[in-house]
């Protein structure tokens, strides 16, 4: 039997093209209540929302994403183990507690920088990696450089204020963005709760700094941040194969960075409207039943489909499907949709005969069945 490709059917072309797609017009705006600075981008990088996004501010421990990038992409492997050395930090500076001559692994002070936000195990890392933490915040300025991160510039891989040590909430959205792109490791630890390790030989569990993750439906990570400034929050998140990202930099409490946090990603939602693409209860076609000329199986969607799209741009769709007139057996798939906008992956459909051929009017073999033809089920 023959197949087509991208052949698309009537029917899901005219339900496509009387979806309410809309051109953008945001009549409100998100209710911020403590960010100083604030950047909402889709998957692609589209700024939807921006409060002093280009304010060059502290971005706290948020720096410690960038710090894991760099250590990735210099392909030592993470089973080394790392001379640990204690440093000096401010008084109330998140720590770890491994003492110098500890041997943890880079894998280990790694995820903990990125759970727990050690800042102990940042600078560690930073040395185990470039010798120095001057040598690896030069290679830190030299990818935010590469990333078009315009108002950033490191000075110290774990974010602890400093002079020279800023960035902006739209750079740091960047960031976030090709981090969880093209790092899976890290796409996997941003989403860790905790991490149970042995500093000096006693057991601890670190629990993971981004509290956003306990409640927020598709939250993704990725970095808190605090410092005398106030407090920042890196996230993401996604929904029905939407993806936003979003950062909020200098809020005045703890909890206030994942109140505005949340504000924002819910208010990023809900610029895209939720369509149904495909519903269980219709008929798309009938296709011709191979054990007998006049009776035909009623196509129909395997499951409801729902999903959001972006309220401007236009949804295509394609379709591989048998062709009108080929023979099909009941209960078989008979072909699949799928809907994109902008080139992004919104939603697909499978559809499948029924199990119990109907009878049907007499059948011209020069037209093409039409969809919801008046169908009867054989008892």
């Amino acid at each position: 039997m023959r197949i087509i490709r991208s052949f698309i059917i009537a029917l899901v072309c005219a339900l496509v093209a009387g979806m309410p797609v809309r051109a953008l017009a945001i009549d409100t705006q998100p209710d911020l209540q403590e960010a100083q600075a604030a950047c909402l981008t889709d998957a692609y990088g589209n700024i939807l929302y921006d409060r002093n996004a280009e304010q060059e501010l502290p971005m706290a421990s948020i720096t410690k994403v960038m710090t894991a990038m760099v250590t990735l992409d210099s392909g030592i492997p993470l089973s080394t183990p790392v001379h640990f050395v204690e440093q000096e930090y401010q008084e109330d500076a998140q720590v770890t507690g491994y003492k110098t001559g500890d041997l943890p692994s880079l894998d280990e002070l790694l995820k903990v920088t990125l759970i727990y936000s050690g800042n102990d195990a940042a600078t560690n890392v930073a040395m185990a990696v470039a010798g120095s933490t001057e040598a690896f915040v030069s290679l830190m300025n030299k990818k935010a450089a590469e990333l078009g991160m315009a108002h950033t510039h490191f000075a110290n891989p774990h974010g602890l204020e400093e002079d020279g040590h800023y960035s902006c909430a739209k750079d740091l959205c960047t960031m976030g963005r090709y981090a969880l792109e093209h790092y899976p490791l890290i796409r996997e630890i941003v989403k860790m709760r905790s991490i149970t390790i042995a500093p000096s030989g006693t057991w601890n569990t670190f629990e993971s700094t981004d509290h956003l993750m306990e409640y927020y439906d598709g939250l993704l990570g990725i970095k808190t941040g605090a410092t005398e400034s106030g407090t920042s929050f890196l996230g993401a998140a996604n929904r029905h194969h939407t993806q936003i990202y979003s950062c909020v930099l200098c809020c005045e409490t703890g909890q206030g960075r994942f109140d505005d946090s949340e504000t924002l990603l819910d208010w990023g939602f809900s610029l895209y409207p939720e369509l149904t693409f495909a519903r269980q209860d219709l008929t798309y076609r009938t296709a011709a039943w191979q054990d007998g000329f006049w009776l035909k199986c009623p196509v129909k969607a395997e499951s409801d489909v729902r999903g959001w799209a972006f309220c401007e741009g236009s949804i295509k769709a394609k379709s591989a499907m048998y062709a009108p007139g080929d023979y099909v057996a009941p209960a078989s798939i008979y072909g699949t949709t799928v809907w994109s906008q902008n080139g992004r992956h919104v939603e697909s459909a499978t559809y499948k005969t029924s199990q119990v051929p109907v009878k049907a009017k007499a059948w011209n073999p020069f037209i093409a069945p039409v969809v919801q033809e008046n169908v009867e089920e054989v008892v």
